[in-house]
């Protein structure tokens, strides 16, 4: 059963420069051309999927979802409705930068039954935002921010940086003292998510911030801000259940969770990527070659039941809460603690992983080598 779709907007006001996803700046003018062709592949894929659909969560990721007319929204709703059914207790997530965010557009998205706004701010601090490009300040965010608590909208999540060109543990602290001091003035923020910095070969930041810059945190201060965020949220009432997530209980990304369940997904628009019938696949993430051929796959993959192992260890221990070995083991027919008893041993005697309550987790200590550890064990 598919309970998720994900849908890639991709217009955006300006293209950071640490973003490596399908974004671009300067297309608002073809926003039409677009949502025509997105509504024409959501229409056709549905019609085709073998799997059975009841979605309880659609999430519109970017690029800036917040930057299109919220007619557009809702015509891709409207498709989607008329396609397949939707849980009584359906989640609609909306990405937004703070300077996308208004009145009329809280409204109008509420209207539509947006029950999550995920807004981009990254840093509270001025030369933290020029550093990595973002082109809103310090007081969009939180104009931004506040006329978004302060909506009908009912779930807040705001996004974070860590390990940016000039940042320290001092100004990292203040950001995070500042978010805290938000969620308790206001109810409606229930989910934070902080990413450390990781930038793809190219880079546009390198430019400016080349790779060996001593501008960037070293791994012992990149550590540091890992555990001040962990120490900082935890204190603060949220509860940290994946890598890079913290909730407060009972507000938990659901859509997000699909993918750290490895579990099956839609997604439509331009180079997204997909989960259905065993066999994942992506969109071109050419905007002009989406257009002339939205059903296009620029990347296929049939996920045989080694790889399905592997992603399952992977994506499980990214979830604070671990790999359930019991529930492993009846899904896939593979004892994980007993093909890789050396190795989970031996992370588990170096304080990196615990077992308790049948439960293999990654330790606090473990986060910041949280890749080497996934590798060692698949």
């Amino acid at each position: 059963m598919i309970e998720t779709a994900y849908i890639h907007i991709p217009f955006c006001s300006y293209k950071c420069d640490f973003c490596d996803f399908a974004a671009f700046a300067g297309l608002n003018h073809r926003e039409g051309e677009y949502f025509e062709a997105l509504s024409q592949e959501i229409k056709e894929r549905l019609t085709n999927t073998q799997e059975s659909v009841k979605l309880s969560s659609i999430y519109f990721g970017g690029g800036t979802p917040g930057m299109v007319a919220p007619h557009y929204i809702k015509a891709i709703l409207d498709q989607i409705a008329s396609r397949v059914e939707l849980s009584s207790d359906l989640e609609i997530c909306l990405e937004a930068t703070p300077h996308s965010v208004s009145k009329q557009k809280l409204d109008q998205w509420k209207a539509l039954g947006v029950s999550r706004l995920s807004v981009g701010i990254e840093s509270f601090h001025e030369d933290e935002l020029r550093s990595i490009g973002r082109d809103h300040s310090r007081q969009e965010a939180l104009r931004g921010l506040e006329l978004a608590l302060t909506s009908e909208i009912p779930v807040v999540s705001i996004d974070f940086m860590y390990g940016l060109p000039t940042q320290t543990l001092e100004s990292w602290q203040a950001t995070l003292d500042e978010a805290i001091a938000l969620s308790q003035r206001y109810p409606a923020l229930k989910h934070i998510s902080a990413y450390g910095l990781q930038l793809a070969e190219n880079s546009p930041l390198y430019g400016r911030f080349p790779r060996d810059s001593d501008s960037y945190p070293d791994e012992e201060l990149f550590a540091a801000m890992m555990f001040l965020l962990i120490d900082k949220l935890r204190q603060a009432g949220f509860v940290h259940y994946e890598v890079s997530n913290f909730a407060k209980e009972g507000f938990q990304c659901r859509h997000n969770s699909t993918y750290w369940k490895n579990r099956p997904y839609l997604a439509f628009g331009v180079g997204a990527h997909r989960y259905v019938d065993g066999v994942r696949s992506a969109n071109w993430r050419s905007f002009n070659r989406y257009i002339r051929g939205f059903m296009e796959n620029e990347f296929v993959e049939e996920i045989d039941r080694e790889t399905e192992i592997k992603e399952a260890v992977m994506l499980g221990l990214r979830m604070r809460a671990g790999i359930d070995l019991a529930a492993f083991s009846s899904l896939y027919g593979y004892r994980l603690e007993e093909s890789r008893h050396q190795e989970i041993e031996r992370l588990c005697e170096a304080g990196y992983l615990s077992i308790e309550n049948g439960r293999l987790a990654i330790t606090d200590k473990g986060l910041p080598i949280s890749n080497s550890i996934i590798v060692a064990l698949i």
